[in-house]
């Protein structure tokens, strides 16, 4: 596979003493839905060989970039080979971690990663993110977890939340499932710091006619993004994706950090004339979704 160039980009004040963490989130392209399909189909898919697509050739792929930034806590979602692969793969590598699937029908969902050598689990809870009031078919969830330093004399409690909000939905239901992950942790974290390691599905600046949408509904709740914690600008991609309906590409993977929080470096995005060159269309599937920083 083509290395991905990738740049570390610091923050001009220095981080702060205290305990330091590198912490990923990645959607991950769970295997269900991982189809192929011919350009400009009506059947959705990616226009590439079924070939790449398949588990057995990608796992190992997914594995290695995971291990690549050496990170102490990992959010991945459209996950539905957590006990199979990454739970064992990862227990190996010296990580702990947690999964809540998705209601049925749905088989993928999130999990959550912390090396065990500096962080101890604490309890968790899981949250379905409902439609109104209704019990909702395959409705997408939030894992919260609440870890420990090792040397309890190091810091307090942190929670980390893995969450995946609806694709095939307007931004008002997204707006709904942000506003219940935002409740749920005000409950569980009790005042403990917070990490939100997400797929919002929604871009990050706000459509036309839009007064607000999930990017800045966190942020009207005391969240920060940690691109924007270290520059006015973002990413201008955080997914690439190549549909058989066309390319989606988009900014939607974030992680969320709360006040007490200083970032300190995140990792920027490749650059996107060397993805075309090194991932011509006949390969591509999902090019990129990954946001990692250093808080």
């Amino acid at each position: 596979m083509a290395s991905l160039c990738r740049r570390w980009i610091s923050a001009q004040s220095p981080a702060p003493a205290g305990r330091r963490l590198r912490v990923l989130h990645w959607n991950i392209l769970a295997d269900c839905l991982a189809k192929s399909s011919s350009l400009l189909s009506l059947t959705r898919g990616f226009r590439c060989e079924e070939q790449v697509l398949r588990w057995e050739v990608r796992r190992q792929k997914v594995l290695e970039e995971l291990l690549r930034y050496e990170p102490d806590v990992m959010g991945l979602c459209e996950v539905d080979h957590f006990e199979d692969f990454f739970e064992p793969e990862l227990k190996a590598k010296g990580y702990q971690g947690t999964f809540k699937r998705k209601r049925s029908p749905a088989k993928d969902g999130v999990c959550a990663f912390w090396r065990s050598r500096k962080l101890e689990e604490g309890v968790r809870r899981g949250v379905f993110l409902e439609y109104g009031r209704h019990r909702t078919k395959a409705a997408q969830v939030a894992v919260l977890q609440r870890l420990w330093p090792t040397d309890r004399q190091q810091g307090k409690g942190l929670v980390v939340c893995a969450t995946h909000l609806r694709a095939s939905a307007d931004e008002g239901f997204r707006m709904q499932q942000a506003s219940e992950v935002v409740s749920a942790l005000a409950d569980f974290a009790r005042g403990d710091e917070q990490i939100i390691l997400a797929d919002v599905n929604s871009h990050a600046k706000s459509a036309k006619g839009m007064d607000l949408n999930v990017h800045d509904y966190f942020r009207s709740c005391g969240f920060r993004c940690a691109y924007r914690s270290i520059s006015d600008e973002i990413p201008s991609f955080t997914t690439w994706a190549g549909w058989a309906s066309g390319d989606f590409k988009a900014t939607c993977d974030h992680i969320f950090v709360s006040q007490g929080i200083h970032v300190s470096q995140v990792l920027d995005v490749p650059d996107s004339e060397a993805l075309e060159h090194n991932f011509p269309e006949t390969g591509m599937l999902n090019l990129f979704r990954m946001e990692s920083g250093v808080l």
